[in-house]
C-alpha cells in the first residue's frame, strides 16, 4: 500500500461516510427505519470502494503537492557482513531499511487484523453461550413467541452468561435471555418483541457488514462515526416496531427495568440486544414516549437519496490522486539480496594412449575467474575441452602381440561423463542434458496422466458434493419442519393444560354447588308439608312418589352431598398442581 494510494482511500471513505451521515442528520425527525437505510447503504458503498478502484477507469487528478526534484543514491544497508562458507559457497548479505510504504502496508494489516479479532472474539462468546443454553419451555414466553412471529420462528435460548436479551444470527435467528428473565414472564411481550424486530430486518447482518467496513477503514475516524450511528439507529427502528405491538409507557418502563437489572454490555458488540448502551438509554425513553406510533414513510425519497450516493461515490471510486509537477532521477540503489560466490575448477580429461614412450602432458590450461552465484544454486558451467593428446614419435616399440577377442558386450550409453573414459565435457554435458530431458518428459507424462485420471473422476466428486449439499439442505429443512411442529405442540399442550386446570376448576365449583343444594333438600323433606307438596307435583307430572321414599332420601341425601364434595375437593387440588 504506497502513501498515495493510503490518502486515497482516507479521502474517499470520508467523503463517502461524510455524506452518509449528513442525510442521516438530515432524515433526524423522519421515522428511524429510513436512517437506518441511508446508513446501511453507505456502509455497503464503503465495501465496494476498493473493486470499483480497480474496475473503474482511473481518472487522473493532481491534487497532490509537487515534489522537490531529487536524486535518489544508493542508501547505506542497515547491516552488511559476511556469513561464512556453507558448502563450499561464500555467502554475504545485507539488510536494508524497509520503504514507507511496506510500513505503511504493515500497520494497516495490524489495524485490520485488530478489529477483525475483537469482533471474531465476541461471535466465538455468542457461539459458546448458545450450546451451553437451554431452550425456553416457560408457557407465557412460548405463548408470546408464537403470536408475535408468525412464519419461521426463532431459537428461544435460556443461558447463565447472557447479561442481557440479544439476538444474533441470521433468520430465524437466536435470541437469548438471562435464566433471572425466563421468571419474569411480564417482560417476555416487550423483549421478544424487540428482538424479533431486529431478526425481521436482519440488522446483525448489517452489524457485520458494518463491522467490516470499520476493519478496512480503521484509520478513518468517520467510518467508526458511521458504525456507531448505525448502532443507535438500529436500536430506535426496533423499537418502533416493537411500539406497534405495546403500550408506549409499559414499553419504557419494562426497558428501564432491564437496563437496571440486567445491564447493558454485549460480548465485543457482536450482538444486537434490547438495552443497548447506557449513555443512549435515555434519549431513547424519549423518543418512545415522544414518538407516534405510526409516521407515513417516503419510499420514493428515500430510493433517491440512496441513489444519488451511489451516483456520488461511484465517480469518486475512480479518481487517482497524482503530483501536478516533478521528476525523480533515480540511481539503482545496492541489491537488497544476499550474493554468493563460488570458484569452479575446470576438469581436464586427458585421453590415455599405451605407448612405449610417454611424452609429458602438456600445461594445464589457467581457470576461468569465478562467477557470481545467487543462493539459489545453479550448476556450474561445463569445463573447457582437453586439450589434443600429442602425437605418437616415428621410433616407438614394437607393439606387443594381440590378446585374443573379448567377447563384445552390449553397448550401454554413459550417463555420466566421468564413467566413460575418452568422453569429452561437452559431450558428457549434451548426455547429461538429454537425460535430464527425458526424465522431465516421463515426469511431465506423469503428470498429464495423474490430470487426466482427476478430471475424469472430477464429475463423480462435484456429484457426490452436490448430492451431500442436497441431502444436508433436506436435512435442515426437516429439522426445522420438526422443531417448529415440537414448538407448536408445545404451544398447544401448555394451551391444553391451561384450559385442563380452569375446567377442573370449574367442575369443582359445580360440584360444590351441587352438595349444598342436596344438603338443602334433604333438609327440606324432613318437613310433612314440603313432602306432601312434592308428592303431589310428582303426581302432577305422572310420576308418583310415596312418604316413605321421600323420608329415605331425606336421609341418604347429605351422604351424597358429603361424597360430592370429597370429589369436588379432589378435583380442585389436581387442578392446581396441574
Amino acid at each position: 500500500m504506497s502513501l498515495e494510494l493510503f490518502a486515497e482511500l482516507l479521502l474517499k471513505s470520508g467523503l463517502i461516510a461524510g455524506a452518509g451521515l449528513l442525510v442521516a442528520a438530515v432524515l433526524r425527525a423522519r421515522p428511524a427505519t429510513e436512517s437506518v437505510d441511508v446508513l446501511r447503504a453507505t456502509v455497503l458503498l464503503l465495501l465496494a470502494l476498493p473493486v470499483l478502484m480497480l474496475v473503474l477507469p482511473a481518472l487522473a487528478v493532481p491534487l497532490l503537492p509537487a515534489p522537490e526534484p531529487t536524486v535518489e543514491i544508493a542508501s547505506a544497508p542497515l547491516w552488511a557482513g559476511h556469513v561464512g562458507q556453507v558448502g563450499g559457497v561464500t555467502v554475504s548479505a545485507s539488510l536494508f531499511e524497509p520503504s514507507p510504504a511496506l510500513v505503511a502496508a504493515l500497520i494497516w494489516g495490524i489495524g485490520v487484523a485488530l478489529v477483525l479479532g475483537h469482533f471474531a472474539l465476541g461471535l466465538l462468546t455468542l457461539v459458546r453461550w448458545t450450546r451451553a443454553g437451554r431452550p425456553v419451555t416457560a408457557a407465557r414466553w412460548i405463548s408470546s413467541l408464537a403470536e408475535l412471529s408468525k412464519a419461521r420462528q426463532p431459537r428461544l435460548i435460556a443461558s447463565g452468561s447472557a447479561p442481557a436479551p440479544l439476538s444474533w444470527g441470521l433468520p430465524p435467528g437466536v435470541v437469548l435471555i438471562s435464566e433471572e428473565l425466563v421468571r419474569r414472564p411480564e417482560c417476555a411481550r416487550a423483549v421478544l418483541a424487540h428482538e424479533l424486530a431486529h431478526i425481521r430486518r436482519r440488522d446483525w447482518l448489517f452489524l457485520l457488514l458494518s463491522r467490516a467496513a470499520v476493519a478496512l477503514f480503521w484509520f478513518n475516524p468517520l467510518v467508526w462515526w458511521l458504525h456507531a450511528r448505525l448502532a443507535a439507529r438500529t436500536e430506535d427502528a426496533a423499537d418502533a416496531a416493537a411500539l406497534q405491538h405495546l403500550d408506549p409507557a409499559a414499553y419504557a418502563r419494562t426497558l428501564v427495568g432491564l437496563a437496571a437489572e440486567f445491564g447493558q454490555a454485549l460480548p465485543q458488540s457482536a450482538a444486537v440486544g434490547l438495552t443497548g448502551p447506557a449513555r443512549s438509554l435515555s434519549k431513547r425513553i424519549a423518543r418512545i414516549m415522544k414518538t407516534p406510533r405510526t409516521l407515513p414513510s417516503r419510499p420514493l425519497f428515500l430510493a433517491l437519496t440512496v441513489g444519488g450516493l451511489a451516483i456520488v461515490a461511484t465517480p469518486l471510486a475512480a479518481v487517482e490522486l497524482t503530483s501536478r509537477v516533478g521528476d525523480v532521477v533515480a540511481v539503482p540503489a545496492a541489491p537488497q539480496v544476499a550474493q554468493s560466490s563460488r570458484t569452479v575448477e575446470p576438469v581436464a580429461v586427458a585421453r590415455s594412449a599405451e605407448a612405449t614412450t610417454h611424452w609429458p602432458a602438456p600445461p594445464k590450461p589457467p581457470s576461468p575467474p569465478a562467477a557470481p552465484m545467487q543462493l539459489a544454486w545453479s550448476a556450474p558451467p561445463p569445463p573447457p575441452p582437453a586439450p589434443p593428446a600429442p602425437p605418437a614419435p616415428h621410433m616407438m616399440a614394437p607393439p606387443a602381440p594381440p590378446a585374443p577377442p573379448a567377447p563384445p558386450a552390449p553397448p550401454v550409453p554413459p550417463r555420466y561423463w566421468q564413467d566413460a573414459p575418452g568422453v569429452t565435457a561437452s559431450e558428457a554435458a549434451r548426455e547429461a542434458a538429454r537425460s535430464a530431458r527425458a526424465d522431465a518428459a516421463q515426469a511431465r507424462a506423469e503428470a498429464a496422466r495423474t490430470r487426466a485420471e482427476e478430471r475424469a473422476r472430477r464429475p463423480e466428486m462435484v456429484a457426490a458434493a452436490r448430492d451431500a449439499e442436497a441431502g444436508a439442505a433436506r436435512a435442515r429443512d426437516a429439522a426445522v419442519v420438526a422443531r417448529e411442529r415440537a414448538a407448536a405442540a408445545r404451544v398447544d399442550a401448555a394451551r391444553a393444560r391451561a384450559d385442563a386446570r380452569v375446567n377442573m376448576a370449574r367442575g369443582a365449583d359445580d360440584m360444590e354447588r351441587g352438595a349444598r343444594q342436596m344438603r338443602e333438600e334433604g333438609r327440606r323433606l324432613q318437613d310433612p308439608a314440603y313432602r306432601a307438596q312434592v308428592i303431589r307435583r310428582q303426581q302432577a307430572q305422572g310420576s308418583p312418589v310415596t312418604d316413605a321414599e321421600l323420608r329415605t332420601l331425606s336421609s341418604t341425601l347429605p351422604q351424597r352431598a358429603d361424597e360430592l364434595e370429597r370429589r369436588a375437593a379432589d378435583l380442585r387440588s389436581r387442578s392446581r398442581e396441574g
